[in-house]
């Protein structure tokens, strides 16, 4: 690269970047070399601005792969010819709102919209064909256009049309590398990272365009990645292959940018080539933030840390994955690990459990084919983790007759290993037609193994409104499935507690409430609360509400004045909003349907939500 394409380039760098320092949104309008989505248009402003203020943002597309174009069968039959398409945007969101205004490519109009995860962002509002989102601090929503996810099941025996999702991602202000500084390398779509003098950079900024690093590439300790909004990076990012202070340290990923999976080629039985793993090996802490991994040929996110230092664990923040494959996994963080705030579409296992010290919370779950929400693995001896605070905007499976994919699974448990001190609270199932219940657990009979050693299992506060849409399921036989708990003859399952768990329509108070097939239980060692002892709670900064469950009156207490206070219905429906300058209210919810509602307020100290049972 000659000297002058050099000062171009930092000219318009140095003009770019002070243009996006200087602004509080930041839409990414423009992708050379990417083509748009077939089905989608959007444009973003703020909400207190005209309309000549509208902003174009670029529409992105992953597609789930056609058999001709799928020699492999990598890609899930019942998912092919599926589009997710999304946008990200960047704001501080300090003081006014986001405004998100969706239309359909082809010109013909939205007719009806719906926003999950309820809450994270306004309802859609449609108007003249065209679906309009407002957000107020940084979320990711999916808004389902003319009833396609919401009012059919797009699992197994599904014929209709091709699903086309679109997907919002409001990110915070992400700070920009400056380009000045002699230690940061502006990398050209045309340029291969690979040659790089490794002395001559500490951070790579990915210039607007479509980049390929290769398959893998190593990133070393100190290192920094910033892929922003408008780059596209194919390839993997691995650290090095090694432990303890040889180990790849403190290196950083992040941006509104997308690292893609969708020109790998790999068959779902080749679990031996890793390079095709996103992320893999290990490393101390990493920081990884607020891209997008699109078609992920493999495992997404499956690196455990180098050390058993705790003071560094890696960080996984914000991060969104939009999968078709099998084995699409979401995340295995193994140990030393904070996971937040992070939206993952994935075909296989969404979250694993830590082996100790992994904090996974704040995070949305979407299962189109295959997979469970949380997979509870075997080496849980005395782990420290925990898994809270999960939405599931939508849980389908391909093929009903295997129950792995469940909400909590502790699927084939085997003799001998000792799984203890589980945490599992608050995940809200949203999806309106999920496949299954939520709760499956199983052993595998090893006659040489040990007995198995369960205990402090918490699962506390997981909700599911709908018992499922399958209809048959092995090994209860022709019948509708069930959560399940099979143990084996050498050892019960033991030393379970559920804690205000709500399953179709019921507080689960013993197995008969929540349906359960049952084997090799001993009933006495399983716990379920009583509804009458359950108490209200305090929720964030504060903020109080009880009774929860309620029948007639809810009671909302707050330290400063209460402010702003909304409950809508898991169907989107906004019932009521209104500002509160007292200390303590009474509000009569008496009139409405039973059922799981979602109570936000707002005040001077920031906000909380809470999920609110009308019984």
């Amino acid at each position: 690269m000659n000297i002058t394409t050099i000062l171009l380039n930092i000219i318009f760098f140095l003009l770019y970047f002070t243009e996006l320092s200087a602004q509080e949104l930041v839409v990414f309008n423009n992708i050379p070399g990417r083509s748009a989505s077939d089905h989608y248009l959007c444009r973003v402003k703020f909400e207190s601005e005209d309309n000549t203020a509208w902003r174009d943002a670029f529409v992105l597309q992953t597609r789930g792969k056609e058999a001709a174009e799928d020699p492999e069968g990598a890609y899930y039959g019942v998912i092919r010819g599926f589009t997710a398409s999304w946008i990200a945007f960047e704001s501080d969101f300090n003081g006014d709102k986001v405004v998100v205004e969706i239309s359909k490519k082809d010109g013909s109009s939205i007719t009806k919209a719906m926003v999950r995860p309820v809450g994270d962002a306004s309802p859609a509002v449609v108007v003249d064909g065209k679906a309009y989102v407002t957000f107020t601090e940084p979320a990711n929503v999916n808004v389902d256009i003319n009833g396609q996810m919401e009012e059919n099941y797009t699992g197994f025996g599904y014929s209709g049309p091709k699903v086309h999702t679109i997907t919002l991602f409001a990110n915070p202000l992400l700070p920009v590398p400056d380009v000045n500084d002699p230690s940061v390398r502006v990398l050209q779509p045309n340029e291969d990272i690979n040659s790089l003098d490794r002395a001559s950079w500490q951070t790579i900024v990915f210039a607007p365009g479509v980049h390929d690093i290769g398959m893998p590439f190593q990133i070393l300790s100190n290192e920094v990645l910033y892929i922003p909004g408008d780059a596209v990076v194919h390839g993997t990012i691995h650290p090095l292959n090694a432990w303890g202070n040889s180990a790849s340290k403190f290196f950083k990923v992040y941006g509104s940018g997308t690292l893609s999976g969708e020109n790998i080629v790999r068959a779902p039985s080749d679990d031996t080539n890793i390079a095709t793993k996103p992320f893999t090996r290990q490393a101390e802490g990493a920081h990884l933030e607020g891209f997008v991994v699109a078609d992920p040929a493999f495992h997404t996110f499956n690196m455990n840390h180098s050390s058993n230092n705790l003071a560094n664990p890696n960080i996984y923040k914000n991060l969104k994955i939009l999968a078709w494959r099998v084995n699409s996994d979401g995340i295995n963080a193994f140990r030393n690990s904070e996971v937040s705030d992070c939206f993952f579409r994935t075909q296989d296992d969404a979250f694993y459990y830590g082996a100790n010290n992994v904090n996974q919370h704040d995070n949305v779950v979407w299962n189109d084919a295959n997979g469970a929400v949380l997979f509870l693995q075997n080496i849980l001896d005395g782990s420290t983790s925990t898994f809270r605070d999960v939405k599931v905007i939508y849980h389908r499976a391909h093929w009903h007759w295997w129950s792995g994919g469940r909400i909590v699974s502790f699927r084939e448990r085997s003799n001998g290993i000792t799984i203890s001190n589980v945490t599992v609270t608050n995940i809200l199932v949203e999806d309106p037609l999920p496949a299954f219940p939520p709760f499956y657990a199983t052993m595998i009979d090893d006659p040489g193994g040990v007995n198995i050693n369960l205990n402090n299992i918490l699962i506390e506060n997981v909700h599911q409104e709908h018992d499922g849409v399958t209809t048959s399921f092995v090994p209860q036989g022709d019948s509708k499935p069930q959560n399940t708990m099979i143990g084996v003859p050498s050892q019960v399952w033991e030393n379970i507690w559920f804690k205000d768990c709500y399953f179709n329509g019921k507080i689960l108070t013993s197995f008969e409430d929540g349906n359960f097939y049952t084997e090799y239980v001993d009933p006495n060692t399983v716990i379920f609360n009583d509804p009458n002892l359950s108490t209200g709670k305090r929720i964030d900064f504060g903020v109080s509400i009880f009774p929860n469950p309620v029948k007639e009156k809810v009671i909302i207490k707050s330290e400063t004045s209460i402010g702003n206070l909304t409950l809508y219905s898991l169907t989107g429906k906004l019932i009521f909003n209104t500002n509160l300058s007292t200390l303590e209210e009474k509000i009569d919810v008496s009139e409405l349907s039973k059922g799981m509602y979602v109570l936000e307020v707002t005040n001077s100290k920031g906000k909380a939500k809470a999920k609110l049972l009308i019984n």
